[in-house]
């Protein structure tokens, strides 16, 4: 699991505008300043590197409920167990 969120946080920190510092688990979903276009291509870039399938309707919240990055890999850890 340490290899999926060291995986996802170096996916983000690519995509992520303005962060003064790496995204952890705390840092929230708002302060990464990823546009929709930053969306389609973390996406792509997660079903790439980690095989799994991310469902996605560009015409939903991409986030849901989720707040934080931590957030992010919880949801992401779930896709993969399935």
């Amino acid at each position: 699991m340490a290899e999926i969120e060291q995986s996802l946080l170096e996916i983000i920190k690519d995509h992520a505008v303005g962060l003064t510092q790496a995204p952890t688990r705390e840092t929230l979903i708002a302060d990464l300043g990823i546009d929709s276009f930053s969306i389609v291509e973390i996406i792509y870039e997660v079903e790439e590197k980690l095989s799994v399938e991310v469902p996605f309707n560009a015409n939903e919240n991409p986030f849901g409920d989720m707040k934080t990055v931590g957030d992010l890999i919880d949801a992401l850890n779930n896709l993969i167990k399935k």
